[in-house]
């Protein structure tokens, strides 16, 4: 079997890995999907890695379970903010982030990330800013998890228009941020964040999200694109 380790900074991306992700990637059920969460605990939920968080940690807990999950058929992502990462992560340092092209930098943070694990079974993946940003691909789609929401999408429409529809460039600012504009359009999206999340983005959809963010499509192009060895199972006739 086919097996995709998926390291998540919390539920949210957990959910949208096995409700969207695992029927795109595995249609035909020739492979599984497993999430991992790696951001810090309370008594409530997991917060993001770059809360309270240090890069060590993290790359401890991805090297054990690389390590401990060897086999041919088995690779490992990333699906993490690059919102609030910890402040020692690889290249940090060594890149300046241009807030009107983000690309560049987290494509340098994600090399510096594949080089420290040093696995080639690991695909590193740096979301453009938050999970949130992938929802920006069709505010309709809110509908979905949210009644009455006609002037609340309008409101979504128009901070896509406002970065000409680049929708991973909408910034990381403490009050900026994806998820923040969201919660101030659409204050219950912070309670419901888990559920209503990844039922957004299934209902935008793989190719409506991959379209409208570039940087998350190279992901999926890796992901598609993973060199799978052929498995044999003996028959008995």
């Amino acid at each position: 079997m086919r097996q995709l380790y998926i390291f998540c900074e919390g539920q949210t991306e957990q959910i949208f890995c096995a409700q969207v992700l695992q029927p795109h990637l595995f249609l035909h059920g020739d492979g599984f999907i497993h999430t991992l969460a790696v951001g810090e605990k309370n008594n409530r939920h997991i917060y993001g890695i770059g809360r309270r968080s240090k890069y060590e940690k993290v790359r401890r807990f991805i090297l054990n379970t690389i390590k401990q999950r060897a086999g041919t058929n088995v690779y490992f992502t990333t699906l993490f903010d690059l919102y609030a990462l910890p402040s020692d992560f690889p290249g940090a340092d060594a890149n300046v982030k241009n807030p009107s092209n983000p690309t560049p930098y987290v494509r340098a943070l994600e090399e510096a990330f594949r080089q420290d694990i040093n696995s080639n079974r690991f695909m590193p993946y740096l979301q453009l800013h938050e999970y949130e940003t992938m929802l920006f691909a069709d505010p309709e789609a809110f509908r979905i998890s949210f009644e009455n929401c006609e002037a609340k999408i309008q409101k979504l429409d128009a901070i896509v228009a406002s970065v000409k529809n680049i929708i991973e460039n909408i910034n990381d600012g403490q009050h900026s941020a994806p998820s923040k504009r969201i919660r101030e359009v659409i204050p219950e999206y912070a309670g419901r964040k888990s559920t209503a999340g990844p039922d957004i983005a299934e209902r935008i959809g793989i190719a409506a999200i991959r379209s409208k963010c570039p940087h998350v499509h190279d992901w999926l192009v890796q992901l598609e694109t993973i060199p799978w060895e052929e498995e044999f199972v003996d028959r008995v006739d």
